[in-house]
């Protein structure tokens, strides 16, 4: 009697975690607008967090490190701001440049694939490029894809207020929330959250830093072989870099098709992509493990699912964050015994 009664309670402990579950990923999806915010908050108060502590440890005062910090941020979207305006303006004047070798390339596609378009060549050969990559069409495909500007600086703006809200508060929220629980309790609260912390901050600095190396070597890669576009194939590669595994093929899928519409296959090509694609794997494969260490622990499988979870929930932005977000449960899991199994099984040891 005693058996079925506890096997019982298990399956309804189940059923109530599984539904538990499937509420909390229905809230985080219909409420992405406000959740995603926050996360990009959260990250950056990791990453700045300490930073803010040091210098007020300098005995700086507070206001003056929070303007500090506002006019460092808006220095630096300025500046990639501009070398994002920058790249596409080049983009747009030289890509007229490659719309006869386009236009080739769809007529040799049509004759080898012997497709019975009769009209499909005259159709191409017509093809105004200058016309159809004008700015204003450019600019409507961007708005398109990220949404409005508007929206897109209402959002940046509660990102930033809500970063100054969480870097300025005198006693931090996890501090006045350990308070309210008993003391044992209180202190795992805090090392869980200082672990988290750790482990983020640690990940964020290294990945930044392997993105600048990683995009400053592809930039040197491309004014090698003289390929276009070499700012804004930079900036791809810098800001695909945080995607784990696919991130750094992805970045260099764009200049290697700018350098086979300028070259054709020929013996340059080869080399650009070989280069581009061997550094790619040491940096990522060989040098980036090697700095980061064990901090993440997270199997690469695990990885892989999370990346795939977080990008339907929450789009490019969730690929972006799956990583530390995924590492921050593991660290939660470890810490109820219940769920310890679980933390094993994402493990990568």
């Amino acid at each position: 009697m005693g058996d079925k009664t506890d096997s019982g309670l298990f399956q309804l402990k189940v059923f109530f975690a599984f539904f538990a579950a499937v509420f909390f990923v229905f809230v985080l999806k219909e409420l992405r607008q406000i959740f995603i915010p926050f996360f990009i908050a959260l990250f950056f108060y990791f990453m700045l967090n300490n930073t803010v502590h040091k210098l007020m440890v300098l005995k700086i005062p507070k206001a003056i490190i929070m303007i500090g910090l506002l006019l460092v941020i808006f220095i630096c979207l300025f500046l990639i701001g501009l070398l994002i305006f920058t790249g596409a303006s080049s983009f747009i004047e030289n890509f007229p440049a490659y719309s006869e070798k386009i236009t080739q390339l769809a007529k040799g596609m049509l004759a080898s694939l012997k497709l019975p378009l009769i009209d499909v060549e005259h159709y191409i050969a017509k093809i105004d490029w200058g016309k159809t990559f004008d700015p204003e069409q450019i600019t409507a495909l961007v708005s398109g894809t990220m949404g409005n500007f508007v929206s897109f600086i209402g959002n940046l703006l509660l990102v930033l207020i809500l970063l100054m809200f969480m870097l300025g508060e005198k006693v931090p929220m996890v501090t006045r929330v350990a308070r309210a629980l008993a003391r044992e309790r209180g202190e795992e609260l805090q090392a869980i959250v200082a672990a988290i912390d750790s482990r983020v901050q640690h990940y964020l600095f290294i990945k930044t830093l392997m993105s600048v190396i990683t995009a400053a070597l592809a930039v040197l890669i491309l004014l090698l072989g003289r390929v276009d576009f070499v700012i804004f194939s930079a900036l791809l590669i810098f800001f695909l870099n945080y995607i784990p595994t696919i991130g750094s093929l992805l970045g260099t899928a764009f200049p290697v098709l700018i350098a086979f519409l300028r070259y054709g296959f020929c013996l340059r090509l080869v080399l650009i992509t070989a280069a581009l694609m061997v550094m790619g794997f040491i940096m990522g494969n060989v040098v980036e493990p090697q700095v980061m260490g064990k901090n993440l622990d997270l199997s690469p499988i695990v990885i892989v699912l999370c990346m795939i979870f977080w990008g339907w929930l929450w789009g490019m932005v969730g690929l972006f964050l799956a990583v530390p977000v995924t590492s921050a449960l593991k660290i939660i899991f470890e810490s109820i015994p219940a769920l310890k199994p679980l933390a094993a099984a994402m493990s990568g040891e």
